[in-house]
């Protein structure tokens, strides 16, 4: 008996591969129903959830890795002195006595769709620990750069959100592109499912450097009907129950994932979200032909097929830091220490100009805006007085801006406030928790409650508190 049982599971594997290749996930290896995993409560210990009513269908959170300059963006103070103003301009935007940055036309030109949080601050000067608090609202243990993905992380947002919402869907709930942030070619803790487990992992969807997309192989293989991927479920659900008394583990029941894993195939929806070829010349030139751009336009798509929340972070790229030493490999871009300046002017805003500006009208106009909760967001805010000797800003997370949209705002507001040098929050100040539970809140999630991982250890989804009750509504 006991040598039946213990060669039954490797029998049952590689039966699985056998009898139910439904499709893989071609940029990470696993099958699809594994990736869908974590779409069930069923793999996890069960808790009694709050799932309020929610106020949007979906969360698009646009992260800028390396933290963007508010004193040049969006939070200018024109009577400081040049050391701390330095060389922008505030201009009028659409929105009546609120301005922006003057390399930001586009947006200003949308900002009655747009509330700037003025007053974020947290208190981690180093890139690993401020991207971990802000992507999961916890503070890390260390406030030192050099860290490592571990166990013991907390689960990015849309990895709780994935945890804690139980509605069903075919698309994936959580996904993120064009690629995983990274320092010194280490992944950056935050980014994950963490203590949750990688069946909680976003989905990535990579892009190329030109924008093009890696397109996950969602599709049925050639030659097998719907009716034989049944088949095949059925089949294997029969080895499922002869081997039921084998199962230990809660993470080895599939049943639930195939059956997903079979709506995606059969759903012809899913798999157009990423044809990006179905959109228009002019689509494609408004978000920008760059990988931003392309980025954020293939977010829209996904959402519009039934993604929950999708992160689309800015991606490494080459700059020229004005050394001597010409173009290099940037890991965070908006990591702004030298030629920040130029950088900004000529090469970085123009395109979050560009592509904020695009998706907010595009979304106005497919009627989704009012449906989709959009963040813009980055590490912390940059040093008020300009540094020398390289004429730049460095780190700041004492004073930030968040930009939000959608989901009921009353644009053209700004909630919090800095002082006359933008180094220091004065009012309504709000910490990367009260972000993470703001999101949660905003897809019908209370950010007070509690998930189990793995383990059985209960985990509070946010430690913040939800800015709804502050925030201009429509």
């Amino acid at each position: 008996m006991s040598s039946v049982a213990t060669s039954l599971p490797k029998l049952r594997s590689e039966t699985r591969r056998r009898v139910l290749q439904v499709g893989t996930l071609g940029l990470t290896g696993l099958t699809l129903a594994h990736a869908l995993r974590a779409e069930e409560a069923k793999t996890l210990r069960l808790e009694s959830s709050t799932i309020g009513s929610s106020r949007a269908k979906a969360c698009l959170l646009i992260y800028l890795d390396g933290g963007p300059s508010p004193i040049d963006l969006f939070d200018l103070k024109p009577e400081s002195p040049a050391e701390i103003r330095g060389p922008y301009r505030p201009i009028a935007s659409s929105a009546p006595g609120v301005t922006v940055g003057e390399l930001l036309p586009r947006v200003a030109q949308q900002m009655h769709r747009l509330v700037q949080i003025r007053s974020v601050r947290h208190d981690e000067g180093v890139h690993d620990p401020a991207v971990y608090q802000m992507l999961t609202g916890y503070k890390h243990l260390s406030s030192s750069g050099g860290l490592k993905v571990e166990p013991t992380d907390l689960p990015h947002l849309s990895s709780a959100f994935l945890r804690a919402d139980k509605s069903p869907t075919a698309m994936p709930k959580a996904i993120q592109l064009p690629e995983i942030m990274k320092m010194e070619s280490r992944v950056l803790p935050g980014q994950n499912g963490g203590i949750l487990g990688p069946s909680f992992d976003p989905f990535l969807v990579e892009l190329s450097m030109s924008g093009v997309v890696q397109k996950p192989q969602l599709h049925r293989a050639d030659g097998v009907s719907v009716d034989r991927l049944r088949r095949r479920s059925m089949l294997l659900r029969e080895f499922d129950h002869d081997l039921s008394r084998l199962r230990h583990l809660a993470t080895e029941r599939l049943d639930s994932y195939q059956q997903q894993a079979l709506s995606i195939l059969e759903s012809s929806a899913v798999q157009r979200a990423f044809d990006m070829e179905d959109e228009s010349p002019e689509t494609h030139d408004k978000y920008g032909r760059h990988r931003h751009g392309q980025s954020v336009l293939l977010a829209r798509r996904l959402i519009e097929a039934g993604a929950k929340f999708v992160t689309v972070y800015w991606g490494h790229e080459d700059q020229d830091w004005a050394d001597g030493r010409g173009p290099r490999p940037a890991n965070n871009p908006w990591d702004t220490h030298r030629n920040h300046f130029p950088l900004l002017s000529q090469s970085l805003a123009p395109r979050a100009d560009q592509t904020l500006a695009a998706l907010l009208e595009d979304l106005a106009r497919r009627g989704l805006l009012d449906e989709t909760l959009v963040v813009w967001m980055g590490d912390f805010g940059r040093t008020p007085r300009i540094s020398k000797p390289w004429a730049s800003r460095d780190h700041w997370p004492g004073a930030n801006t968040v930009l939000l949209a959608g989901a009921g705002l009353r644009g053209g507001t700004v909630f919090g406030a800095t002082d006359r040098h933008a180094a220091e929050v004065i009012t309504d100040p709000v910490s990367p928790g009260d972000l993470t539970a703001t999101m949660l809140a905003a897809l019908g999630v209370d950010p007070t409650q509690y998930i189990s991982d793995a383990s059985g250890k209960r985990h509070r989804v946010s430690p913040g508190q939800s800015l709804w009750d502050r925030l201009p509504l429509a």
